[in-house]
């Protein structure tokens, strides 16, 4: 019974420490969007656009969002990035973007290939006044314009709200019944987000299983006495 005990103890432990684990710190998030029906149109080249808010207004730098990874899928970057404000880096050697100031921008051009996928980090910081700082992803056409797409204003693919509770995404597809400035209108799905669990997480929760493994055993020892 004592060893029965024990193992209760543990295994509470252990859920104690998973959720104290998953509710902080930063989380990443593998991003996919088809690109095919981009391959040979001629509103390309095309641009990476990522525009990040800060929702206080006061630019008080307390979230970063990294993105790094890249992958076209047979097509590829074509280098020269355009940065604003709080924005650094390159495709190539992966983007951050710190919101030190309202309103931060980068731009880079690619040559698409099958698809366009990327990892995305956040940090999960509240901003004072209740107005989160956003994240908001774009393709633009040779011309700087932004694809069409089914999102309810601003022709965005998809954006991210942060909270310290978690993101919050909204994604939207290309609009088939709008063109780019030049062509004819493409059909891009919904990109996929899927949430990547951090490393220290999956430890814990192995270890969860174990102990569950463990306590069912000794119960089933405990019954046949």
């Amino acid at each position: 019974m004592r060893t029965f005990n024990m193992l209760k103890a543990g295994f509470l432990v252990c859920i104690l420490s998973t959720l104290c684990q998953t509710a902080r710190g930063d989380v990443t998030y593998n991003v996919t969007l088809d690109t095919a029906p981009l391959v040979g149109h001629p509103a390309g080249p095309f641009y990476i656009e990522l525009a990040f808010t800060d929702g206080s207004g006061v630019n008080d730098a307390n979230n970063t969002v990294s993105l790094s990874n890249f992958n076209f899928g047979g097509g590829s970057s074509l280098g020269s990035p355009l940065i604003f404000g709080g924005a650094s880096g390159s495709v190539e050697a992966g983007v951050s973007i710190v919101d030190n100031s309202f309103l931060s921008l980068f731009s880079e051009p690619f040559a698409p290939g099958l698809q366009l996928s990327f990892s995305l980090g956040l940090t999960l910081n509240d901003d004072a006044g209740g107005t989160p700082d956003r994240l908001t992803f774009f393709v633009l056409d040779n011309s700087g314009v932004a694809l069409p797409t089914l999102a309810p204003a601003g022709d965005y693919f998809f954006g991210v709200d942060i909270h310290s509770t978690g993101p919050i995404f909204d994604a939207y597809g290309s609009d088939p019944n709008r063109a780019p400035t030049v062509g004819a209108p493409v059909l891009i799905p919904t990109p996929i987000i899927a949430s990547v669990p951090e490393p220290s997480t999956i430890y814990l929760l192995g270890g969860v299983l174990s102990m569950l493994v463990a306590l069912r055993r000794c119960v089933s020892r405990s019954r046949l006495r």
